[in-house]
């Protein structure tokens, strides 16, 4: 059996005269683990892959309907396929031949990119997350080997990606595409999420909580993925692809090289970062991590407050989802002007953008389609609040802020203020972005400027609904909080994408964002707010009355 060298306690037993941790020492107990992480994720996890599967499913058919010839997919080239956002974004469209090859360059680098960054997330809440609340150390009181909890978000998460290439494949398969192109195709999903997961291992064991590890793991992907942007635009640095495994994943080149050895680059760096951070975690006390946080003082005159505490905790991450979805704005703001240069050449733009938006001038139709989606991504923060909050309560430290005399409502309220105040920040801060790209173009400050932040901040009332349904989950059955991904998922299919599958009416009305006022292609109403928003109050209500009947979970 192979021997481990290990350091830190490991080692420290080692010297006391203890057998040398074989690799199966060290693995033990890591089935049973991955049993109860298939378990808790039995959720979450097939919303993933549904979600990555149903976007490229989604894309496919409006492809289909809108390119199906190859003089429309021709046009799509000599459009949107040699305009430089189009490149930084999707990079270059060089395979028309087919409806499957164009769906690939219209969504598969994007949800490649979602995919390995699922898979980050997956790896460090079953490594960082579990030591950081302090359930891996009952864990590892058990006979549980040292590297089992690592071994176990590796799997889990290298699983979901292999799984999800091989469903991408295969789905492309079923619709008559070439089989090679197709495997190629889905082994870019199992390629990046392969990378992600090795990138997630080690970033789970730099940091020492989840959010630091999450968003290196996160900010080193997308990096990767703008470094790829950079090299399609500018011939000069094509070297760029090289320097991150999102242009390894390009170089793959389905419907055309259909390359491995990309995938190979991605597989050996998975084997070395999992190799690296299992070293790291022999090495090293439980809790601990190579960047150690800077301790906090005695004592403090500002954190007197669930308000305080609150917004301590949950302030970095309503920053990090505004200025992440305003950076995307600004990029749209600079194309709302050649939105009719690009489309206004093709009808079967011209029909996409409205099914998306609705009828009217282009440019608003385009705006009104993105902010759409930024409502999407505004109930999408909501669901991450409410889930921190239900972090809070299993942890244990609910019970304690509750112990010292703090009331139920002033203590959900605390959580509530933030979630509200994310809500409307990623869609103010989204349309201000968006409208400074556009006016930085276009010259018209004011109009520029209104008609973004109005087309934004109408969303705030619909996703206010998707954060008070979520609320209710958590008040009622906090178990079910994780649910609030598939209410995420449903109004962004029936509601934003409704039209483009052709769905009923009555079924598109299901969605709160159907409701909103498409501003600034019509005028603003206030009825239909003043009723998304008695709502979104009414379900608020609701949360509060089960938040104060039922019993608090502690750790």
């Amino acid at each position: 059996m192979t021997a481990l060298a290990p350091a830190g306690p490991e080692a420290a037993a080692l010297r006391a005269g203890a057998p040398p941790l074989s690799l199966r020492r060290a693995l033990a107990g890591t089935g049973a683990l991955v049993r109860l992480a298939l378990r808790r994720d039995r959720v979450v996890l097939p919303v993933y892959v549904v979600v990555v599967l149903l976007m490229v499913a989604v894309t496919y058919s409006s492809v289909a309907t809108v390119y199906g010839t190859q003089a429309e997919r021709d046009d799509l080239a000599a459009s949107m396929g040699a305009n430089s956002a189009f490149l930084a974004l999707l990079g270059p469209l060089e395979h028309t031949g087919s409806v499957a090859s164009t769906t690939a360059w219209r969504v598969g680098l994007f949800m490649i990119l979602v995919l390995g960054v699922l898979a980050v997330l997956t790896v460090v809440r079953h490594t960082r997350k579990e030591e950081e609340t302090g359930r891996l150390e009952l864990v590892r009181a058990a006979r549980v080997g040292p590297l089992a909890p690592l071994a176990t978000g590796v799997l889990v998460a290298a699983g979901m990606s292999v799984l999800t290439g091989a469903l991408m494949a295969a789905m492309f398969v079923g619709q008559g595409a070439d089989g090679a192109s197709s495997v190629a195709f889905g082994l870019q999903f199992a390629a990046l999420g392969l990378a992600g997961t090795g990138i997630g291992a080690v970033c789970a064991q730099v940091a020492t909580s989840s959010r630091t590890a999450n968003t290196i793991g996160v900010l080193l992907l997308v990096a990767g993925y703008a470094l790829r942007g950079v090299a399609d635009i500018e011939p000069s640095a094509d070297w760029l692809h090289w320097v991150s495994p999102v242009g390894w994943v390009q170089e793959i080149d389905p419907f055309g090289a259909n390359a491995v050895g990309p995938a190979l680059l991605c597989l050996a760096l998975f084997v070395v970062c999992v190799a690296v951070a299992a070293r790291t975690s022999l090495g090293r006390d439980l809790g601990a991590g190579l960047v150690q946080p800077r301790p906090g003082p005695a004592g403090s005159a500002s954190l007197t407050s669930p308000l305080a505490i609150a917004r301590r905790l949950q302030l970095p991450g309503v920053a990090s989802w505004a200025l992440g979805v305003g950076a995307y704005c600004l990029l749209v703001g600079f194309l709302l002007d050649s939105v009719d240069d690009i489309a206004g050449s093709s009808p079967q733009m011209q029909q996409i953008i409205e099914q998306l938006g609705g009828a009217g001038a282009l440019a608003q139709v385009f705006q009104v389609a993105i902010m759409g989606f930024v409502g999407i991504a505004a109930a999408a923060f909501a669901v991450t609040s409410v889930s921190r909050l239900h972090a809070e309560e299993t942890s244990g430290r609910a019970e304690l802020v509750l112990a010292t005399g703090v009331s139920r409502p002033r203590y959900l309220s605390a959580s509530v203020v933030m979630t509200v105040a994310g809500v409307v920040a990623v869609p103010l801060w989204s349309g201000l972005m968006m409208g400074l790209g556009h006016a930085l173009v276009s010259g018209g400050w004011g109009s520029a400027f209104a008609d973004a932040v109005g087309a934004g901040l109408v969303q705030v009332p619909a996703a206010l609904v998707v954060a008070g349904l979520v609320l209710v989950l958590y008040g009622w059955w906090p178990r079910l909080v994780a649910l609030g991904w598939g209410v995420v998922t449903l109004v962004l299919v029936v509601g934003q994408l409704g039209e483009l599958l052709g769905l009923p009416q009555w079924v598109r009305d299901l969605s709160p964002f159907t409701h909103v006022p498409q501003v600034p292609l019509d005028p603003f109403a206030l009825g239909p707010v003043l009723a998304l928003t008695a709502v979104a109050a009414a379900l608020f209500a609701v949360a509060y009355v089960g938040f104060g009947r039922r019993d608090v979970t502690g750790a």
